[in-house]
C-alpha cells in the first residue's frame, strides 16, 4: 500500500498530472459536499484502523492484507476534498486535530500496554517492532494527508504530520518505558563484556530509537541524556572493579594486554551498535579507570613494573606501555621519569666500574658509552612506528638529561671530553682502528651525538685541535674525507664559530700544497741548486695550537734552503711574516755506517732537532754536550731529551 502510493506519484508525467488535477477539480465541484463526521469516519475506518490491523497481523515482514490502489486514491481524494471545500465546510483544522487524536489514541490504547506487559529482551523486541510499525503508519498517513501538510500546516506554521507522529511516540511511549529499556540494554552490554553472546542487532535497533527520538533536527540530546550518561557511569564502575582485580592478581605486562584488549572491544562496541559520538567519551572513561587511576601502582610493581621491563629489555611490553599511556594526558611523564632514572643508574654504574681502573686503556670505556647510547636511542626511537617510544620528545629529553649526568663525570684525571677526542684520534689516524668508510662515518656520528651531552665542549675542542694538528702536519690522517666529515658534524652540532679554526687548519694544508708546488717551479725557473730537498707547510697562526719558538742555529745545509724559501715567499706577499716552528719539523738523513770494513747507507727519519745534532758530526767524530749546545743554541733540558733519543 505505502510503496504503491510513492511509486504512483513518482511516475505521473507533468502534463498528465495537470490534466488529471483539472479533471478531478471539476468532478469535486459537481460532487456533494463531504461533512466532517462522514469524511473522518471514512478516513479512520479505511485508513487509520485498517493499516493498524494490517501491521498487527503481519508476521516476519509479510503482510496478510494490503490497501489497494483505489482505496488509497479514495482516501487521498477525501482529504483533498475536505480541505478544499469552501467555508463553512473546509475541514482542514478539524482534520489536523483528529489526526493528532488518532495517533494519541493508537499509542495510548494499543502500543504502550503491549510494550509494558513484557520485560527485558522481550520488551526490547516489542519496542523495536512497535516503533518500526509506528514509523510505517506515520509515513502512510503523511501521504494520505499530504494536501493538509502542504497547505494548511505550512500556512499556519504547525508541526508537520510526521513530526507529530514522532513527538507523540516520544511523549506517550518512549518516556514511559525509557528507564526499563535503558536498564535492559545496559544489562546486555554488561553480559557482552563478560563474554556472553548477545543480540547486537537488537541493541543497535534500540539505540537507534534513542537517537531518532531527537526529532527531525537530528539532535542527540535524548540519546545523551537518557542513555549515554548512564552508559558512561556504569562503564566507569565496571572497569574500576576490573582494574582493581587485575592490578592485584596480574603482572604489569598481563594487565596491559587485558587493558589493550578491552579498549579494542569498546571501540568495536561503538562500531557495532552505539552512536559514533559516544566513542571518544566512552574510551576516555575506560582510559581513566584502566590506565590513569592505577598508573603509578602499575609502573611501580615490584617484579614486573616499568623499571623491570627496562632492565630486561622487554621491547614488546615497553611498546605496549607507550601505546596505552600515551592515550591519557598525564600518562607519559611518570614513565619518562623512570626511564631517566634507569639510564642514569646504568651510566653511573659504568662510571663507577671504570673509575677502579682509571689508569688503564680508557678507549673500551668510550665504546661502552657509545653502546649504551645506541641501546637507548633505539629504545626511544626516531619517529612513528620506530622504537618503543616512537621518538616522543619527552623521552628524548629524559635520555638527554640522564646522559648529561654521567657523561660529564671524570674517570680518574681524565675528562670525558679528552677521552672522546682521543677516541676520534684513534679512529682518524693511520695507525688507529681500521674501519670501512661506512663504519667510520657511522661511528663518528655516534661520537658527535655523545659529544652533544658535554657541558664544556671547549675542552673537547682544545684536545681535538691539537690531535688534528698532529695528524695533518705529520701526515697521519687515514682519510681527508673523514677529517672533513667529522668537522662538518661538529659544525652542524655547534655552529660555524666552533669549527672555524679546524676548517682553517684543513684549508692551510691545501694551500701549503699549492705553495710547495709554486716553490718547486720557482727553484726550477731560477735554476737554483739546493743541497737539501725542502718541504714547507705554511700555517696561519690564529688557526693552529700555540707552538713554542726557539732560536735554533740551523746547519748551513738547512739554512740555505730556508733562506731560499723565505725569499720566494716574500715575493708572493708583503703582509705576512714567517715564524719558523722547528719543533713540528722532520727530516730524512742519510747515515753511512761502517761494519767489518764495509760501508753501508741507511735513511734515518728523525725530527729537525735530531737532524741538526747528527749533521754536527759531519765536522767532528766526537763532541761534548756543551759543544753541541753551543752550536745549536738550545736550552740544556730540551737538548738533553733530543740527545738521549738518539742513543
Amino acid at each position: 500500500f505505502f510503496s504503491f502510493a510513492q511509486e504512483r506519484q513518482r511516475q505521473r508525467p507533468g502534463r498528465q498530472r495537470r490534466a488529471g488535477a483539472a479533471s478531478q477539480a471539476l468532478h469535486i465541484m459537481n460532487a456533494q459536499v463531504i461533512q466532517l463526521e462522514d469524511g473522518w469516519n471514512k478516513l479512520k475506518t479505511g485508513g487509520v484502523l485498517k493499516i493498524e490491523e494490517i501491521l498487527e497481523d503481519a508476521s516476519g515482514g509479510v503482510y496478510k492484507h494490503r490497501i489497494s490502489t483505489d482505496e488509497y486514491s479514495q482516501l487521498y481524494t477525501t482529504v483533498y476534498t475536505m480541505c478544499t471545500q469552501k467555508p463553512p465546510n473546509n475541514w482542514s483544522e478539524p482534520l489536523y486535530n483528529n489526526y493528532c487524536e488518532a495517533v494519541i489514541d493508537y499509542l495510548t490504547a494499543r502500543i504502550l500496554p503491549r510494550i509494558k506487559e513484557k520485560h527485558d529482551e522481550a520488551m526490547l523486541r516489542e519496542l523495536v517492532r512497535r516503533w518500526e510499525n509506528h514509523k510505517t503508519i506515520i509515513r502512510f498517513l503523511s501521504h494520505v494527508f499530504k494536501y493538509l501538510d502542504r497547505f494548511y500546516v505550512k500556512r499556519l506554521s504547525l508541526p508537520e504530520l510526521a513530526e507529530v507522529g514522532s513527538q507523540k511516540f516520544l511523549e506517550i511511549v518512549f518516556n514511559a518505558v525509557k528507564r526499563e529499556v535503558r536498564t535492559a540494554i545496559l544489562e546486555l552490554v554488561r553480559r557482552e563484556r563478560e563474554c556472553e553472546q548477545v543480540d547486537k542487532q537488537l541493541i543497535k535497533s534500540v539505540i537507534d530509537i534513542f537517537v531518532e527520538m531527537g526529532g527531525s533536527r537530528a539532535s542527540l540530546e535524548t540519546y545523551a541524556t537518557d542513555f549515554e550518561e548512564m552508559l558512561l557511569s556504569t562503564t566507569a564502575d565496571y572497569y574500576s572493579r576490573e582494574s582493581a582485580k587485575w592490578a592485584g592478581n596480574d603482572s604489569f605486562p598481563e594487565y596491559m594486554r587485558k587493558a589493550e584488549d578491552r579498549l579494542k572491544q569498546e571501540q568495536d562496541r561503538v562500531a557495532n551498535y552505539l552512536h559514533s559520538s559516544t566513542e571518544e567519551k566512552l574510551l576516555k572513561v575506560c582510559e581513566e579507570q584502566l590506565l590513569q587511576n592505577p598508573e603509578q601502582q602499575l609502573l611501580e610493581k615490584e617484579h614486573s613494573g616499568c623499571e623491570k621491563l627496562l632492565l630486561d629489555n622487554k621491547t614488546e611490553d615497553l611498546s605496549r606501555m607507550f601505546r596505552l599511556f600515551s592515550r591519557i594526558p598525564t600518562g607519559l611523564p611518570p614513565i619518562a621519569n623512570i626511564v631517566r632514572k634507569h639510564i642514569t643508574d646504568v651510566g653511573l654504574a659504568l662510571v663507577k666500574k671504570q673509575s677502579v681502573n682509571a689508569e688503564g686503556d680508557l678507549m673500551p670505556y668510550v665504546q661502552e658509552l657509545l653502546d649504551i647510547h645506541d641501546k637507548y636511542t633505539e629504545l626511544v626511537g626516531s619517529g612513528p612506528e620506530k622504537g618503543c617510544f616512537q621518538g616522543h620528545n619527552i623521552f628524548h629529553k629524559a635520555m638527554k638529561e640522564a646522559f648529561e649526568v654521567f657523561v660529564n663525570k671524570d674517570i680518574g684525571k681524565s675528562a670525558t671530553a679528552e677521552l672522546l677526542s682521543n677516541f676520534c684520534d684513534n679512529l682518524l689516524k693511520k695507525s688507529g682502528e681500521r674501519l670501512s668508510d661506512e663504519a667510520l662515518e657511522d661511528k663518528l656520528e655516534k661520537v658527535v651525538r655523545l659529544f652533544g651531552y658535554l657541558s664544556d665542549k671547549d675542552i673537547f675542542a682544545e684536545f681535538y685541535k691539537k690531535q688534528l694538528a698532529k695528524r695533518l702536519l705529520l701526515a697521519r690522517s687515514s682519510s681527508d674525507d673523514a677529517e672533513r666529515s667529522m668537522i662538518a658534524k661538529l659544525k652542524l652540532r655547534c655552529g660555524a664559530q666552533f669549527t672555524s679554526k679546524l676548517e682553517g687548519m684543513v684549508t692551510d694544508m691545501n694551500l701549503s700544497q699549492d705553495i710547495q708546488s709554486a716553490f718547486a717551479e720557482h727553484v726550477k725557473d731560477k735554476e737554483l741548486e739546493l743541497d737539501t730537498d725542502l718541504t714547507v707547510q705554511v700555517l696561519t697562526t690564529g688557526f693552529w695550537p700555540t707552538y713554542k719558538s726557539d732560536e735554533l742555529n740551523l746547519p748551513k745545509e738547512m739554512l740555505q734552503c730556508i733562506e731560499t724559501f723565505k725569499a720566494f715567499y716574500d715575493l708572493r706577499t708583503s703582509h705576512r711574516r714567517l715564524r719558523w716552528v722547528h719543533s713540528l719539523g722532520s727530516a730524512t738523513v742519510v747515515g753511512k755506517f761502517t761494519a767489518s770494513g764495509k760501508s753501508k747507507e741507511h735513511d734515518l727519519l728523525v725530527s729537525t732537532y735530531q737532524a741538526c745534532i747528527l749533521l754536527l758530526f759531519n765536522e767532528a767524530d766526537s763532541m761534548t754536550f756543551s759543544d753541541i749546545q753551543g752550536h745549536l743554541n738550545l736550552p740544556a733540558e730540551e737538548l738533553k731529551r733530543y740527545v738521549l733519543s738518539l742513543c
